[in-house]
């Protein structure tokens, strides 16, 4: 069983009252949203003191089992439509929310990479005492980076992708989020000021701008939708932006033994192909760089069926 609280503190409770009911059935384009929320079991697990909620797209049969894991902002439900082909190819999946993300507790937006990893690895720990499952991870932008992150962290992971990779304790920062002067001003002297104001908060659309995160028309009102969803933990504070400057990863990445597959989209704004590939060489183990041709940085939204086909392939490959 997952070891969770007996109650919810009454802050989250405000929050998800807050907002208007299945607000992210607007972020299911390619599903029927009623037919995934009939699916989803939803449950809490405990972590650093913490209620961190779970979606489980359960499967009766012996299966492997996929944690995934959200963006920078976002909660596991803006994926739900592509989690949802995932479960109906035979995977179960278990989606996290973070930390002061989504429906889970602790201050929006306030955070270490060190402290998402343990979340990622009770989460890790719950799905391995309940399933005995083999277990995959992957992620998308913030959670690629984070599936990495745990896989180095732990060896209990049998297989991994990233959607998106980085190291951010070497000067990952100037290879991602390149931006205008704004952006490097606000690199240059986020160091200082994390010092001095670890817990003030600023939007992260001061650095991610969310018109080119969001490249294909057809998607564009989902921009609208996220602006206005009361889930949304869009302020970071400056101790959470920080960390992504300079946390290491547990190990080296050249000594990770699990298979890790890097997929990317051509034309992602934020993480280039060429930095992926950087990464991508340094792997030691079993591994693949997938690029997908004329896709922006949200794959999984805007190429469902693509991301879908190479996330199987994969997990196929290195789970049964």
């Amino acid at each position: 069983m997952y070891e969770k609280k007996v109650q919810l503190s009454q802050e989250l409770i405000a929050l998800i009252n807050s907002q208007s009911e299945d607000y992210w059935f607007k972020y299911v384009l390619k599903s029927k949203p009623h037919e995934i929320k009939e699916k989803i079991t939803e449950d809490y697990i405990l972590s650093r003191g913490l209620n961190l909620h779970i979606d489980i797209y359960e499967q009766e049969q012996e299966v492997p089992t996929i944690i995934f894991i959200h963006g920078t902002s976002v909660y596991s439900r803006f994926y739900a439509d592509f989690l949802y082909q995932l479960w109906l190819e035979g995977l179960r999946i278990i989606a996290l929310d973070l930390q002061g993300h989504g429906r889970s507790e602790g201050r929006r937006g306030n955070f270490t990479i060190e402290q998402l990893v343990e979340n990622i690895y009770d989460t890790t720990s719950s799905v391995f005492n309940k399933y005995k499952s083999k277990i995959g991870i992957m992620g998308s932008s913030l959670g690629g980076i984070l599936s990495l992150y745990a896989t180095a962290n732990d060896s209990r992971i049998n297989s991994c992708i990233c959607h998106n990779a980085a190291i951010f304790n070497e000067m990952a920062h100037k290879k991602i989020v390149k931006g205008n002067l704004k952006v490097k001003l606000l690199k240059l002297f986020i160091p200082f000021f994390a010092k001095l104001m670890p817990n003030k908060k600023f939007s992260v659309w001061t650095y991610l701008d969310l018109n080119k995160l969001i490249s294909l028309e057809d998607l564009k009102e989902m921009g609208n939708y996220l602006l206005n969803d009361n889930l949304l933990a869009d302020k970071y504070t400056l101790r959470s932006v920080r960390t992504q400057m300079i946390a290491p990863l547990a190990k080296p990445i050249e000594e990770i033994s699990t298979p890790i597959m890097i997929i990317n989209g051509d034309n992602d704004y934020l993480f280039s192909v060429e930095y992926m590939t950087e990464i991508f060489e340094r792997i030691n183990s079993k591994k693949k760089l997938d690029i997908i041709p004329n896709s922006g940085h949200l794959i999984f939204q805007e190429k469902i069926e693509e991301s879908l086909q190479r996330t199987l392939n994969w997990f196929n490959e290195t789970l049964y």
